[in-house]
């Protein structure tokens, strides 16, 4: 039986989550799951106004009591998804510097508009317009690649979720290899991680983000550390489709998965 680390989840302190994180640890133990970290939203461009000082406040205090609670029978790690990095830098670092949890995702869920794309119909883009967005998203990454505030990179092709899952619109994304490249191999030269995030799995999508070719080409291109998480915003959903990415993980020609603990990649074995 594979041992299960779900290195990304959210509880009811992110906007969009449902479940409490004692709930959350009681479900992880249920189903077996060695650990989970939690790593609730963080969304720079509305950090003020959704107050996002308290949420993440809540969260990690909510998130270290647990550690103690269910020590022995749960490892339970603090995180945080992280943004928008550069609407206020100032701030990003500040927010990043004032606390103290064990891995910090870095997303990009908004365009340029600072609109998520969660929000956005796709079906009203032209393919030119479309285009145009994900050059600018695939440039974006490479700046926050090359920035030094994260441990992990999340979803790298999160457009594709709502582009091709909801929307149902193709996408090739060999038009922006090159790009994508640049951002999976600054990755791994920093030494820091991509996630594969099987979320799609279960969702319209139907493939983890990165998919496979991708996540082949960061080992291609040296990358080492490769976190694994269900992005998980129901308890139900925790662990979900990580068997599989682990299988992929091992397809791709890695021989561990990593767990970050204090900001530092913890290798195991993919059994």
């Amino acid at each position: 039986m594979a041992i299960i680390f779900d290195s990304h989840t959210h509880s009811d302190n992110s906007p969009d989550g449902s479940h409490s994180i004692t709930f959350m640890c009681e479900k992880a133990v249920e189903k077996g799951l060695s650990g989970l970290c939690i790593t609730d939203h963080c969304e720079m461009n509305v950090y003020k106004e959704e107050r996002f000082d308290l949420r993440i406040a809540q969260s990690i205090f909510e998130t270290n009591k647990e550690g103690r609670v269910f020590n022995g029978q749960l490892s339970v790690l603090s995180g945080i998804e992280i943004s928008d990095v550069f609407y206020d830098l100032d701030l990003t670092n500040q927010v990043l510097g004032s606390i103290q949890v064990d891995q910090v995702i870095v997303s990009q869920h908004t365009s340029e508009d600072h609109m998520d794309v969660y929000y956005s119909n796709f079906k009203l883009w032209s393919s030119q317009q479309i285009h145009e967005y994900l050059e600018w998203y695939f440039r974006y990454l490479l700046d926050v690649a090359r920035w030094d505030g994260y441990d992990v990179m999340g979803h790298l092709t999160y457009p594709i979720r709502y582009i091709s899952g909801v929307h149902h619109i193709p996408v090739d994304l060999s038009r922006y290899q090159d790009l994508i490249d640049q951002v999976l191999e600054t990755v791994a030269s920093k030494g820091k991680a991509i996630e594969l995030n099987t979320s799609g799995l279960r969702q319209v999508l139907g493939d983890t983000m990165p998919n496979f070719h991708l996540l082949k080409r960061f080992r291609e291109l040296g990358g080492e550390y490769v976190t694994l998480g269900s992005d998980a915003h129901k308890a139900e959903e925790l662990g979900e489709g990580i068997p599989r990415a682990m299988e992929m993980l091992e397809e791709a020609g890695f021989e561990y998965r990593t767990v970050y603990k204090e900001h530092q990649p913890l290798q195991f074995k993919i059994v």
